[in-house]
């Protein structure tokens, strides 16, 4: 998990929804890069179980997958801020 979360984008991404369910749009507007890079890096934070999406309408939602992997990641930043 940290290996992934060594990306800036990804660990970037993680901190946003970490305060708040986003769609690829939110993303790649708060973060000022394109959706396609978004959506890269969200299909490998997916992909390794860090992200869930599910589906509102049309728009895909990301959010943290569970309240564990939360918890793992607070606790590698506040490791990170030592």
């Amino acid at each position: 998990m940290f290996s992934i979360l060594g990306d800036n984008t990804r660990l970037q991404i993680v901190t946003l929804l970490m305060h708040r369910d986003a769609n690829v749009g939110e993303i790649a507007s708060e973060l000022n890069m394109t959706q396609s890079a978004i959506s890269h890096q969200l299909r490998i934070l997916r992909d390794a179980q860090i992200l869930k999406n599910s589906k509102i309408g049309r728009k895909v939602i990301y959010s943290i997958n569970d309240d564990h992997v939360m918890t793992i990641i607070n606790e590698g930043l506040k490791h990170m801020a030592h």
